[in-house]
């Protein structure tokens, strides 16, 4: 059943109506709270991008690896936005603007620790002066009940780290990281790790 919820996901239709149903979406609501009319916003992993509408006035470019989650986006907000299928690599720097946000929803759980620190390393060089990185995944923390904890061992995700973890790594590439554990967001009792990442070691360097 859970491999076949997994597979389900795979089409944009079904995904948004997912994330809506069990209240996932609040937590990309909560987090584009920060941003500000006139930022320059950078969406790694932007999927069908259901929340572009709760965006202000911005200038805004998304990456996504799955062709129908683009189509639908492109479909949507192609006139308002930017929207690549493909992997974000060093490359794309050169010809994008340095970004005032730049979003990772849900996507560090998906990487290796090898993968999340390339990402991580793009995602600080992308960042413009005052710039921030905001993330938000789930996590295993010690005050989560059994089934949040299993939504955690369970997710689509392989790499469901503890909020330490994510941390760590982030300490390899920022300055300044502050962190919180949301577990009152979701309708299904779960618990996510959001981080705001700044001050890019080289950028200082």
């Amino acid at each position: 059943m859970l491999s076949l919820v997994k597979g389900l996901l795979g089409h944009e239709r079904l995904y948004v109506a997912l994330q809506k149903g069990v209240g996932a979406d609040g937590l990309r609501y909560r987090c584009i709270e920060e941003i500000k009319p006139g930022d320059k916003v950078l969406d790694v992993g932007c999927g069908p991008a259901y929340y572009f509408d709760r965006l202000p006035d911005v200038t805004y470019v998304g990456f996504d690896t799955s062709p129908r989650y683009i189509e639908h986006a492109r479909k949507r907000w192609g006139h308002k936005g930017e929207f690549h299928c493909e992997i974000l690599t060093r490359e794309h720097l050169a010809t994008l603007p340095r970004f005032d946000k730049v979003l990772l929803f849900g996507l560090l759980h998906h990487l290796s620790d090898e993968e999340s620190a390339e990402l991580l390393s793009i995602a600080a060089a992308a960042l413009a002066d005052g710039g921030v990185v905001i993330s938000v995944d789930p996590t295993f923390e010690p005050s989560q009940g059994r089934i949040s904890r299993w939504m955690s061992a369970n997710d689509r995700g392989q790499y469901v780290r503890t909020p330490e973890r994510y941390v760590e790594m982030a300490r390899a590439e920022f300055g300044q990281i502050e962190g919180e554990i949301w577990n009152d967001v979701t309708r299904i009792p779960s618990s996510h790790w959001m981080m705001r990442m700044s001050q890019p070691h080289a950028a200082a360097a």
